[in-house]
């Protein structure tokens, strides 16, 4: 076999099984008209299919892979010249072709003394003019009929014209295989796609669990200090406004003995005084001078409105409006406004049991 360099064709079907072609040793393309040729030799019985008959076969081989290749691109019946219908090819070797079991054409290749069977192999279009011509002579010979010329040119365009149909109908199977094969890609794409989000989601999963977790630990903690310093203000200020409480209480009783002391001295000069003779006018004295201090015991008068003094802040007990807590602080219903300011009340019935409201000073 010829070692040059020949293209493998391109525009090809595949007859039989691709997968037994790829694992052979000896690969077979026939041009399609070849291919016509062998099966009218066949399944129109004019041979018996068992014996089969014999073919000489032309055309080119070459080496690729490890694999012998052989592009045939005419053939004849064994005895027939050949050579005249093919002068640019080669005679590749004599192959006797009958019907296998499955009713499919069978090739016993005599390659260098060995037998060699391929009932798999393809079938190329190339539009060739020398078989397509032996073909019509064989068909007028084979029926018996002397064709003119122009009845032999006219079924020679009818060929070419098949041939082209066949030829643009596999690109157009090309296309649309090159279409379903990308489709398929992309298709294998989008699922792959799919598969590692699928993944990368299942891994995230366990971070965002454990970030969340945090997160209502950390919401937890900062909620529980702030209920706790709420809570912390709340005492803070009952316990100032006790010892408002008890300061005022104090500073009354003690106002009040002060009272009582300037009252008994008065009574304990009346009582003396009579039994002395002693002026008017020095009983009006010490009886004026303890005067000013009567009046001096009565100047914690004032301190009464520490009993009454307003504290910071006021927790609203139940019960309570803002009406009543403004006249019980105040005395009056005029501070209402200021309250609802310093507290961004827009609704001043609007408070709540335990509120802590903001007060403004007396």
């Amino acid at each position: 076999m010829d070692k040059q360099a020949i293209n493998i064709p391109v525009n090809t079907r595949t007859v039989g099984d691709a997968k037994h072609i790829f694992e052979g040793i000896y690969v077979l393309y026939l041009e399609d008209y070849v291919h016509t040729f062998i099966k009218k030799l066949l399944y129109e019985q004019d041979y018996d299919d068992m014996t089969g008959v014999s073919v000489c076969m032309y055309g080119r081989s070459f080496e690729k892979e490890s694999q012998n290749i052989m592009v045939v691109s005419g053939a004849v019946i064994s005895g027939q010249a050949g050579e005249n219908n093919f002068p640019k090819e080669m005679q590749l070797c004599t192959a006797l072709v009958k019907l296998n079991k499955d009713r499919g054409i069978r090739f016993e290749l005599s390659i260098k003394g060995t037998k060699v069977i391929l009932d798999d192999f393809y079938v190329y279009y190339d539009q060739n003019e020398e078989m397509q011509n032996y073909l019509i002579d064989w068909n007028s010979k084979r029926h018996g009929e002397q064709s003119s010329k122009s009845t032999r040119r006219a079924t020679a365009d009818n060929a070419v014209k098949l041939g082209r149909l066949a030829q643009a109908y596999n690109k157009e199977s090309a296309k649309v295989s090159l279409v379903w094969g990308a489709m398929n890609v992309l298709s294998l794409s989008l699922v792959v796609c799919v598969i590692a989000y699928g993944i990368i989601s299942l891994n995230s999963y366990g971070k965002m669990k454990s970030m969340q977790e945090s997160i209502d630990y950390c919401m937890t903690f900062v909620s529980e200090n702030i209920e706790n310093n709420i809570e912390n203000n709340i005492e803070n200020t009952e316990k100032d406004d006790a010892a408002d409480v008890v300061k005022q209480d104090e500073a009354v009783e003690t106002a009040a003995g002060m009272q009582e002391e300037a009252a008994e001295i008065p009574a304990q000069q009346q009582t003396v005084q009579p039994a002395e003779a002693i002026d008017a006018q020095t009983v009006e004295t010490p009886v004026a001078a303890a005067q000013p201090e009567a009046h001096e015991s009565q100047a914690p008068q004032p301190i009464q409105s520490i009993n009454t003094s307003v504290p910071q802040y006021y927790v609203v007990q139940r019960g309570d409006t803002l009406g009543n807590i403004c006249r019980n602080l105040y005395g009056d219903y005029s501070r209402i406004e200021e309250i609802c300011k310093l507290n961004n009340l827009e609704n001043p019935d609007n408070i709540l049991y335990g509120q802590k409201l903001l007060l403004p000073p007396e």
